[in-house]
């Protein structure tokens, strides 16, 4: 190796660090802003996971709330069967009486 040789490589290596160090700089920077951004999403995502969290609690209260609708429905109707059953045997009643005195009518005045 001559001495012509060694400031250029000196200088080849020192462009070589420069690059480096400028290639380093630039990543710091990335690095920071992609730790940034996760710091960001971080947060979204927890507060995501709370939304997600009340809305699971407030469909399974509206859920809850409905069965209990339902059954209430439920349980009406069959007292609604229970009181139609009653005013039909009380109109079979009144027919067989309306018919009874129909007759009775009916036959006083054949009589008459």
């Amino acid at each position: 190796m001559t001495n012509a040789e060694q400031p250029n490589r000196l200088d080849l290596i020192e462009a070589l660090l420069l690059q480096t160090v400028q290639q380093q700089q630039v990543n710091t920077a990335a690095i920071s802003q992609l730790t940034q951004q996760q710091q960001v999403n971080i947060a979204a995502i927890a507060q995501l996971a709370q939304q997600q969290a009340e809305l699971k609690q407030e469909l399974q209260d509206s859920i809850s709330h409905l069965v209990g609708v339902i059954g209430d429905f439920v349980e009406e109707a069959q007292q609604d069967r229970v009181i139609m059953r009653e005013l039909q045997s009380e109109v079979r009643g009144i027919q067989t009486e309306n018919q009874r005195i129909l007759q009775y009518l009916f036959g006083r005045q054949g009589q008459g």
